[in-house]
């Protein structure tokens, strides 16, 4: 019935139909116009419904579906954008950039395949579009196939040498390469066509820090920031850049700026490690902190903890900290290092020195783990054992200063004081300014009676440490061997003032004033001495002949009867002198 309905009624319709096609088509452009209208003002809902309603108009119409779609899209509803577009190939299959514009919206569904197969398609009907290559291109990125990528990204740049975006692009996929160079190329082109890219900038730079270019990085982050203030990871990577050319102060600023962007916990770690080299280790720990309530996985934040507290000398809260360390990385032998170091300095000689041993398992060529274990066996009484490590270290390292300065000090012990000369002047060929080494060495020749040499080696050391008292000192009562009283004097008064207040500081400088019969002066001496160590025999027999010559002869006779009553062996000669 309806067939026939539709016959008899046949010609009418026609002529209804061309009536009424012209009004719909008015009807739909109206519609239309006030969808993209909606677009415009970012009514996406409101252009849906009326493209929707136009397509009951005209729904064989192509571009309606593409707008609808495009509607559908800003709604993020992808699904239907996708639907829409599928209608639109329907109606006319040989249209390439539907399927482009398809593959966009799978890509944004995460469909990747099917996003490539739609661009294969495109590219089928129409091989000249620079935008389709270079789309496929970053979905073949997604699947990490960087060189199925880099031949698109050619193919784009063939069809449009000046396309900025790709350039871009192919540098990201280049880098992956480890083409560096093309790379840096690409980048640099594309800042060319795209002077306000600043991920180019960005990207550059990380290239540059790769070649050491760091003054050149440092410039392109700079541009980043000037083009993105807000770019978090300009920021924080030219706050490294800035440590690489130890600005340190600039680099904290930096990261200050990152983590007022973002609180991030590898900002604060990074932070922290600037903050420990401008030595605020308390600053320091206080960022390890805040990255361990934020991600407490991040590698190393423990021990660097650690390593601050022991800048503080907090070995006690250093320990807990590399045994966190220890248990995230067994195999690091820096961590077993520097808790020995801890245990060391906490008096804990034996578990230190076992902490040195599994760090010299794990790296048998490292000399100054062998110094340091040297160091507590000294402790420990192992002389012969200290000797052994420092020897282990010289073979693995003839320029470790540490390991011929402590062997020389043993061997000084052992009085082997030739051998104990050979590593003193070793290390002297190393470390030519080194005090200590001047200092040990004088000791040495003084011993061997080598006034003169003795006099130099303390004469150096004080050059490159003046405010060694002990050299002073020393040379002295070098300079009294020789009877330069004058010259130790003049040492004596110095190491008055720099040294603490000790016995045989007043007691030696009190003889030197007696033989340059600075009688008085010496007196006043020896009484600081004896207030110091009032049962010092041999102090209060000098002080009882030194009375006896100032005609103090009470004085004198009970100084000497008290060293008597000490035993010393000259007071019965000075009583029967000074006393009868």
């Amino acid at each position: 019935m309806v067939c026939f309905f539709r016959k008899s009624l046949a010609g009418i319709v026609l002529v209804i139909g061309m009536f009424s096609l012209q009004a719909q088509a008015q009807d739909a452009g109206i519609l239309v116009k006030r969808g993209q209208q909606k677009m415009a003002t970012k009514d996406y809902k409101g252009a849906v419904q009326d493209f929707t309603e136009a397509l009951e108009l005209l729904p064989e119409e192509v571009n309606l579906y593409v707008n609808r779609s495009l509607a559908k899209q800003q709604l993020k509803n992808y699904a239907g954008a996708e639907e829409d577009l599928g209608f639109a190939i329907e109606i006319d299959s040989a249209n390439a950039d539907l399927f482009f514009k398809r593959g966009i919206v799978k890509g944004l569904m995460n469909n990747v395949a099917g996003a490539i197969e739609d661009y294969s398609i495109s590219i089928g009907l129409n091989p000249n579009n620079a935008n389709v290559y270079f789309n496929r291109g970053i979905e073949k990125e997604r699947l990490k196939k960087p060189e199925a990528a880099l031949e698109d990204y050619n193919k784009a740049l063939a069809l449009n040498p000046k396309y900025g975006d790709v350039y871009f692009n192919r540098g990201v996929v280049r880098a992956a390469l480890d083409d560096k160079d093309g790379a840096m190329q690409d980048y640099s082109k594309a800042l060319i066509y795209n002077p306000k890219n600043a991920s180019a900038y960005f990207n550059r730079a990380i290239q540059k820090s790769d070649f050491q270019d760091f003054a050149g990085a440092l410039s392109d982050y700079n541009n980043a920031i000037r083009l993105s203030p807000g770019f978090v990871s300009a920021w924080f990577n030219r706050g490294y850049v800035k440590t690489r050319l130890n600005n340190m102060q600039g680099a904290l600023a930096d990261f200050n700026k990152a983590i007022q962007l973002e609180p991030a916990a590898d900002i604060y770690y990074s932070r922290g490690i600037v903050k420990a080299a401008l030595k605020d280790h308390k600053g320091a720990i206080q960022d390890y902190n805040k990255v361990i309530a934020l991600d407490s996985s991040i590698e190393n934040v423990f021990f660097n903890r650690a390593l601050s507290k022991m800048q503080l000398n907090d070995f006690a809260g250093a320990i807990p900290d590399l045994d966190q360390a220890l248990q995230e990385s067994q195999a690091n032998s820096d961590i077993y290092y520097n808790r020995g170091v801890a245990k060391r300095n906490l008096q804990q000689y034996q578990p230190a020195a076992s902490d040195f041993d599994k760090a010299i398992v794990l790296k048998p060529k490292n000399s100054d783990l062998y110094v340091n274990r040297g160091l507590v066996k000294i402790v420990l009484g192992d002389t012969l054992g200290a000797i052994k490590d420092f020897s282990k270290a010289i073979d693995l390292d003839p320029r470790n200063s540490g390991a011929w300065f402590n062997r020389g000090i043993q061997y000084g012990h052992l009085k082997l004081y030739s051998q104990a000369l050979e590593d003193y002047n070793a290390v002297l060929a190393i470390r030519p300014g080194y005090a200590d080494v001047y200092f040990n060495r004088g000791v040495i020749k003084a011993t061997l009676k080598d006034n003169q040499g003795a006099i130099a080696d303390y004469t150096a050391a004080i050059r490159y440490q003046p405010g060694l008292g002990a050299a002073y000192y020393n040379r002295g009562i070098e300079r009294a061997a020789l009877q330069s009283y004058q010259a130790a004097l003049a040492d004596f008064n110095r190491a008055v003032q720099l040294l603490e207040a000790k016995p045989d500081l007043y007691f030696n400088r009190a003889l030197v004033k007696g033989n340059l019969k600075q009688y008085a002066a010496a007196l006043a001496d020896y009484n600081k001495a004896l207030q110091l160590d009032p049962a010092n025999a041999d102090l209060l027999l000098n002080r009882g002949i030194t009375r006896a010559i100032l005609k103090d002869k009470a004085g004198a006779c009970s100084d000497l009867q008290k060293a008597k009553d000490l035993g010393n062996p000259q007071a019965d000669a000075e009583l029967l002198k000074s006393c009868q």
